[in-house]
Order: C-alpha cells, then structure tokens, then sequence
C-alpha cells in the first residue's frame, strides 16, 4: 500500500463486511521464513479483531489482539519482527494518541492504522507521527495483507540496524577515553600529525592509538571506520 494514495481503494460499498475478498485471481503472498513474525491488533472491536486474526493465520502469520494500548505494551517483544495495526478512534488511547505514546517510550514497532471513515486530515497526522500506511475500514483483504507484509519487512530492516549500532556500541566502549578521542579526530579528517598536536601527544602514539581503534572496532580500511562513527552519531 502506497498511504493515501490508496484511501479511496479501500472504501467499499458494502459496508456491513468487516473484510472484502479480493478477486479471485488474486493469491495471498504466504510468508516462508525460519523468523516468526508477530502481528499485534489494538482494537476494541472484538468481531473485527476475530476476523483479522482468521484472515493472518490464513498467510500463516501469529496474531494478538488487545482490546486496549496498556495489555499491548507489556506484551510487546521487541526482538521479534512484526507491526502494530491500530484502530484510531478507540476511546482513551486513539490511532495518534497511542501513537505519540509510543513515540515517548522509544518503541519503534511499525503502526498500520485502521480507521472508521476517510478523513485526510487524520491520515496526514497519522503518517507524520510515523505510521506505515492508513487504511480504512472495512478492508480489501490483499492490500490489507500487503500492507502487513511491508511493515514485517522495514521492521526486520529496523531490527537488523538496531543490532547492527549495538554492535557498534559495544565496540566503541571498550575504547580508552584516549582512543575515543583519537576517534573523534580521524572522523573529523584530521591527520596523525594534526592530532597530535591537538592532544598534544607525539606523532608515534598517535599512530599506536590509531591501530588500537581499528583493532578494537574491527575496521580493515579507514573509510569503514568512518562510516562506523557516522553509525554511531545518529545512533
């Protein structure tokens, strides 16, 4: 799904179908894939929340729905790719209250949210508080898949970055607060020269410094341990 480019697809006449079927020569994509992704509903709509879960299951995905943001955070795993579809109208804790709530407490679980009426204004706040896509009840079941499918894939992107700076993180530690320093001056392009006389050191421990930071942060090439401090500035 593309956001609001697709708003007006997935309004549909008939309006008393939580889901519509999409045309018959329209497969379901089945995920194959030693990971297990979770799928998280935060809905207070119980048979729209039974309906999701039958039509998931059908592309072998785990589902589970709470009927309420505070069941869904304590039962929320990190570690384990997947997305968060989102009903924005409940009451208390709505598609961008919840959202900005998630904001606050770091979570970075990809947000679908599932909304009762096509109101542009809303999607727009919705996607700017970074929500994935915005979709409105009731739901083409293949684009709806889709979507889900496309949030499974950016969070194991967002998971495999987030280990990856980890990573990073734990080698930038076991530098000596020297090294560190050593570090900082060689992304800001300065020679071994340049940075002795900085920290006024000789040339030679410099250099000793220098081969103990590509050691420790096991960069082969100077221009990997430069992306590897960039890394970790926006980290």
């Amino acid at each position: 799904m593309d956001g609001l480019g697709d708003i007006a697809d997935l309004i549909v006449i008939d309006s008393s179908a939580h889901i519509v079927s999409p045309p018959r020569c329209q497969q379901p994509f089945i995920m194959n894939t030693a990971e297990s992704p979770l799928i998280y509903i935060v809905d207070d709509d119980a048979a729209l929340c039974s309906a999701l879960r039958g039509l998931l299951g059908t592309v072998g995905l785990d589902v589970r729905a709470f009927a309420d943001l505070d069941p869904f955070l304590e039962a929320y795993q990190a570690d384990q790719p997947g997305c968060l579809l989102l009903n924005d109208a409940m009451p208390g804790h709505g598609g961008l209250s919840a959202q900005r709530r998630l904001s606050e407490l770091g979570m970075e679980v990809p947000v679908i949210i599932m909304a009762d009426h096509s109101d542009v204004a809303t999607a727009v706040v919705a996607m700017k508080q970074g929500a994935l896509d915005f979709v409105v009840k009731p739901f083409n079941e293949q684009l709806l898949l889709d979507g889900v499918h496309q949030a499974i894939a950016e969070d194991r992107v967002r998971q495999r970055n987030r280990a990856w700076r980890a990573d990073l993180q734990r080698r930038f530690d076991t530098l000596t607060p020297r090294e560190q320093d050593v570090l900082r001056w060689i992304t800001e392009g300065l020679s071994n020269q340049e940075i002795a006389e900085a920290l006024q050191l000789s040339c030679k421990t410099v250099e000793v410094h220098r081969a103990k930071v590509m050691h420790k942060m096991q960069a082969h090439v100077l221009s990997q341990l430069i992306r590897m401090a960039m890394t970790l500035e926006t980290a």
